[in-house]
């Protein structure tokens, strides 16, 4: 066999390591960055690029991340195989780490989580041991925030509905424009409010006054160009919301100035019975009232929840009024109104004050879907009819509430047993000027003096609605 001599594989071996260090000098290698700025939303885990070209391995190089603002701070450092970090900026710690897998492929990009406000500005990757002369390169990142915008209904202008829509929380400073549901921007009442707090949040609100279209559908878009992100809020003003037409606005003043008069009279008669004992039972008897008017309404969201939850159309400007939580957003998302009443209810029963919650819910139901509610109270009080003659036993109060002159002055009718005081009643009844609205009236007496007979009562109320199918 022939052998090489000594000094020519010394020969071969050099002649290889100077062809080498030509190769890798004719490619020098440089630390490369990103072309584009990095976006990213608050709590967002975001990576800042940064290799090597060529690339070669980075396991045994010093790799220094800074961030550059009017103070430079140590935001991450890698020596000697490892993660060194007894400088790094104290908003930084537990928040970066490299790759430390792609090290051998040049990579030394950091990765940063749950970024903040604060670390948005300028990045530099630096590696000081390279002998290039494209050491380090800088990455520009740009964190937002962003929320959903609210839109509540503001009254009425002339004869339309003012809406407005307020989102805060967003960063950098956004704008807001309104749509309708052909996708114009109707005329604001102004341009968009913006505050800026003490965090460098922006809040953004704008009133809009709508008239009545086909669908009565408006949007609220708050959109942020710098970085790119949109949200939006859509609602449906219900046609019973606009102003009424002028013959409409007469009719409805008479018809107020009649009510007006009408309690005028019978705020009177109270007075005048209740004068000697006024001075001192008028704080208890307030107090009193107040808590029987709660306890009461929250008996009737209790009593007619199914009915309620199946019936209940304007959901969405109820819970706006009654919730200020983020169940209300819960609320607004639901497909269904029977969804969004389930949650409504579990919002009821979650608050602090239950029964006061579910009486500030009858109040609002009943400035908004007062039919529902008549509905209600006058078909238990037909449904029951029979059922009230022989249960109900404390008659004459609610004789003396209802029909003061026209029953309770009558001395005959103190004569008469409860039941056939009870048959006059419904005969009063059903000889008013309003039976539907008397008959609510009557129905809400009944909850005051006998709640458990008409718990009961209710349970077949159910299933009598629920066969009819009203």
């Amino acid at each position: 066999m022939k052998t090489f001599p000594t000094s020519a594989v010394w020969c071969f071996g050099i002649l290889f390591i100077s062809v080498s260090l030509i190769t890798i000098g004719s490619s020098e290698v440089q630390v490369v960055g990103p072309a584009d700025r990095v976006d990213a939303l608050a709590g967002d885990d975001i990576i800042l690029p940064c290799s090597l070209k060529p690339n070669i391995s980075a396991k045994d190089m010093l790799v220094q991340w800074t961030g550059l603002y009017l103070k430079t701070r140590n935001v991450h450092l890698y020596r000697q195989g490892r993660d060194s970090n007894e400088d790094q900026f104290p908003s930084y710690r537990g928040r970066t780490s490299m790759f430390h897998e792609e090290l051998k492929n040049g990579n030394v990009s950091l990765k940063l989580t749950r970024v903040t406000l604060s670390d948005t500005g300028r990045y530099r990757c630096f590696l000081p041991t390279l002998t290039s002369q494209v050491k380090e390169t800088t990455i520009q990142l740009l964190v937002g925030a962003v929320s959903q915008p609210v839109i509540s209904i503001d009254g009425t202008k002339d004869w339309g509905v003012v809406l407005k829509c307020e989102s805060g929380g967003w960063f950098p400073e956004p704008d807001m424009e309104w749509l309708d549901s052909s996708g114009t921007n109707p005329p604001a009442d102004g341009p968009p409010e913006k505050h800026r707090d003490s965090e460098g949040l922006y809040t953004v609100r704008q009133h809009v006054t709508v008239d009545k279209t086909d669908t009565n559908m408006f949007t609220c878009r708050v959109h942020q160009t710098e970085i790119n992100h949109l949200k939006e809020t859509e609602i449906h003003v219900p046609d019973d919301v606009f102003p009424k037409s002028q013959v409409e606005l007469i009719i409805g003043l008479i018809a107020a100035a009649v009510v007006v008069l009408a309690a005028s009279a019978g705020v009177y008669m109270w007075r005048k019975y209740t004068e000697e004992k006024r001075e001192l039972l008028e704080q208890q008897v307030k107090n009193l009232k107040l808590i029987r008017e709660v306890k009461r309404d929250a008996l009737v969201v209790d009593i007619h929840r199914v009915h309620l939850s199946q019936n209940v159309t304007l959901v969405i400007p109820i819970a706006f009024f009654l919730i200020r939580s983020e169940r209300y957003y819960e609320i607004h998302a639901a497909r269904t109104r029977q969804d969004q009443m389930k949650l409504l209810y579990q919002a009821l029963e979650e608050a602090e004050d239950t029964r006061r919650m579910k009486s500030d819910f009858y109040r609002i139901l009943l400035d908004l879907e007062p039919d529902l509610l008549i509905d209600l109270g006058a078909t238990f009080v037909d449904v029951n009819k029979d059922q009230l003659i022989q249960k109900v036993t404390k008659v004459k109060p609610i004789l003396l509430e209802l029909f003061y002159e026209k029953l309770y002055c009558n001395t005959r009718i103190h004569q008469m047993t409860s039941q056939d005081q009870m048959r006059q009643l419904y005969q009063a009844l059903e000889e008013a000027d309003d039976p539907r609205r008397v008959k609510l009236d009557f129905y809400r007496i009944l909850l005051d003096l006998e709640p458990d007979l008409l718990i009961d009562l209710g349970k077949n109320l159910f299933l009598w609605l629920h066969i009819t199918g009203i």
